[in-house]
């Protein structure tokens, strides 16, 4: 089934995100500003990183203009945790996001979806198991640069992002889309996700 409607139709379209495409992500809490241009060193070590397969960070659900993710422990924010989570909770907050997420369905599985985006908490809660459950609109997009190690930001809040909403329409079709054929050898990038399917359950 084709994606129905123009790109802007769809941006604000949200989709679960499934555990198996979830590959990675990390989260720097900022007070708010508007990025243009930063450099690594001033981006500096997130407030939160998490592989896949952590259960830290939750992402709840995504479309290309925001998400929402949980944190099941927000004490792991780090030493400065209780200021980070009072920053996440005021109107003084800038997030950056980074987000690695698998293919679903095109020609490109080996080639990962890899975004940082800069977004804005617009509702932020306790869930009843302790966790924090944090919901973000994106503002800002960032594109590295060839030649330096830092980032252009960019504005991206009037426009879908492309990739993203793409993702998400692979998403809603993948329940009715053919199974792709199954690989005979072990491939690397999806080692952990083989290895649930060769091995039984306990």
């Amino acid at each position: 089934m084709e994606p129905q409607g123009s790109l802007a139709d769809r941006r604000n379209l949200r989709v679960p995100v499934p555990r198996s495409l979830f590959q990675q992500a990390a989260l720097w809490v900022r007070p708010s500003h508007t990025p243009t241009r930063l450099h690594l060193l001033e981006l500096g070590r997130p407030d939160l990183r998490c592989g896949g397969d952590s259960q830290l960070l939750r992402l709840e659900d995504i479309s290309a203009s925001g998400l929402k993710l949980t944190l099941a422990r927000p004490d792991a924010l780090g030493s400065g945790s209780a200021e980070t989570l009072a920053r996440l909770r005021s109107n003084d907050c800038l997030c950056y996001v980074y987000l690695k997420l698998s293919q679903p369905l095109s020609a490109q599985e080996e080639h990962s979806l890899s975004l940082l985006l800069g977004a804005v908490p617009v509702a932020v809660y306790d869930t009843e198991d302790g966790g924090l459950c944090v919901a973000l609109n994106i503002l800002y997009r960032a594109q590295p640069d060839r030649d330096e190690k830092s980032l252009t930001f960019f504005y991206v809040a009037r426009y879908a992002i492309r990739e993203l909403a793409a993702w998400c329409d692979e998403v809603l079709r993948m329940e009715n889309a053919p199974q792709r054929p199954e690989s005979r050898g072990v491939r690397l990038n999806r080692l952990l996700l083989e290895l649930d399917t060769a091995l039984p359950e306990v």
